[in-house]
């Protein structure tokens, strides 16, 4: 038999297969419907709020502060309801305002099936400035293009076709580039991420060999055994955390370390976790609080590397008192710090913005009738939005036991703590700061 010679499959086979794949396929346009609707439904719910804010405000509801509180407001609840990230749910509004305002042919194709909401989000980052006449070309050759290729093969196409459309300086093209410099981090794994930040390519060049001339010094003068990749990356990572160089500013990061790992005969002086008690076990692992757990070796480098360290116990044995009721609104640093330790993230549900950068709310408000004390019984770590809404708006917070805060909005809706969600830090003993 030809090696490029092969038999004819069955035709039962044959319509399996045929059968299979059609089925898919409207699997996948019905996908598409849904998403479009989706996004449409959103950006109307987003609307309306805007254009009906005392639904969520009470005071100054019509100014424009009150507006975009209210659209706050309605983006949480959306979030909370699909378990979605607020910006997913802003994206996926935009996108469909964007897709019905400028782009209706491409959006048409998309809300009958044939499209995803990606080909708009590439077709938007693809855009240009354009005149009515440019823009429905534009429209007009994307949603074609939309139907015969990959997702990939569309993006290209589309920065290609604006470019052919509306031609522009590389120097305008740059600029528009430059205002989408930001940092990312994506996290990888066995405890690593990836650090990126978009900049312009010279920067970046500039600094990747600032790196390289840095490491080769190092691996020819101090018998480094380290690869050149490593020493950039440790190189790069003490530059940006200010070691070496006193012109940046020096950030904190919470690593709690059980006992236990750091001498196996401490084991019999950690306390268990107390059963029943929801929130972050503190005797189990090692953590990055808010983040996430760490490796026995590193947090033990970490605390090396420090060489000092505060110690978390139930017996008062520092002049450091945190539960107390003080006249001074502020919270101490020692109270911003054990509250950063103790919850991790900010306390609403859903919010994972971390602690250590959130304000701290009075529980019961400092300046009210009852003048809440600033003390760890009555501050909980609020993110700076989560914190405005919580005191201008109809949205009612409630404390539950375990200090995780439910929201209930003015339609009724509730939102939930995610199962197995770490809350709050269960105390190693007792209800008190252990300080």
């Amino acid at each position: 038999m030809d090696d490029e010679t092969f038999p004819a499959p069955p035709a039962d086979d044959a319509f399996v297969l045929r059968t299979l794949f059609e089925g898919a396929e409207q699997e996948q346009y019905a996908a598409n419907r849904r998403a479009a609707r989706r996004a449409e439904d959103l950006a109307d719910a987003l609307d309306y709020a805007r254009r009906h804010p005392w639904v969520y405000v009470d005071e100054f509801a019509e100014s424009p502060e009150g507006v975009q509180l209210a659209e706050r407001c309605a983006v949480m609840e959306a979030a909370s309801r699909l378990c979605l990230s607020e910006n997913a749910v802003r994206a996926q509004a935009a996108a469909a305002r964007v897709g019905r305002r400028d782009f209706p042919l491409l959006w048409r194709t998309i809300r009958e099936g044939f499209a995803t909401v990606a080909h708009l989000d590439a077709a938007i980052a693809g855009m240009a400035p354009f005149d009515a006449d440019q823009a429905e070309r534009y429209d007009r050759a994307l949603t074609e293009l939309a139907l015969t290729v990959t997702l990939g093969r569309f993006r290209r196409e589309a920065r290609e076709l604006a470019r052919r459309i509306a031609p522009q300086p590389e120097s305008a093209l740059h600029a528009a580039a430059m205002k989408q410099r930001r940092v990312v981090v994506e996290d990888a794994l066995d405890g690593m991420s990836w650090f990126m930040v978009l900049t312009s390519t010279a920067r970046a060049r500039a600094a990747k060999r600032r790196l390289t001339s840095t490491a080769k010094h190092l691996s020819k003068n101090e018998r480094e055994e380290r690869t050149r990749d490593q020493l950039r990356a440790d190189l790069a990572t003490a530059l940006l955390l200010g070691e070496g160089t006193p012109q940046m500013v020096t950030t904190k990061v919470f690593v709690t370390v059980p006992l236990d790992r750091l001498s196996p005969a401490a084991r019999a002086t950690v306390r268990p976790h107390i059963p029943g008690r929801a929130g972050l076990n503190l005797n189990r692992e090692c953590l990055i609080p808010g983040e996430g757990p760490v490796d026995d070796a590193t947090a033990r480098q970490l605390l090396l590397d420090e060489g000092s360290f505060t110690r978390v116990i139930t017996d008062p044995i520092t002049g450091v008192v945190l539960d107390m009721d003080r006249r001074s609104r502020r919270a101490t640093t020692a109270q911003r710090a054990w509250l950063a330790l103790m919850h991790g993230t900010c306390l609403r549900d859903g919010c994972d913005r971390l602690a250590i950068d959130a304000d701290m709310d009075h529980w019961c408000a400092f300046h009210g009738p009852k003048r809440g004390p600033t003390n760890i019984a009555n501050l909980d770590p609020y993110c700076d939005p989560d914190h405005a809404v919580k005191d201008t708006t109809k949205i009612r917070h409630r404390r539950r036991p375990d200090q995780s805060v439910e929201l209930t909005f003015p339609t009724g809706h509730r939102t939930r703590r995610a199962p197995g969600a770490t809350g709050v830090l269960a105390y190693l003993a007792g209800d008190d700061p252990p300080f």
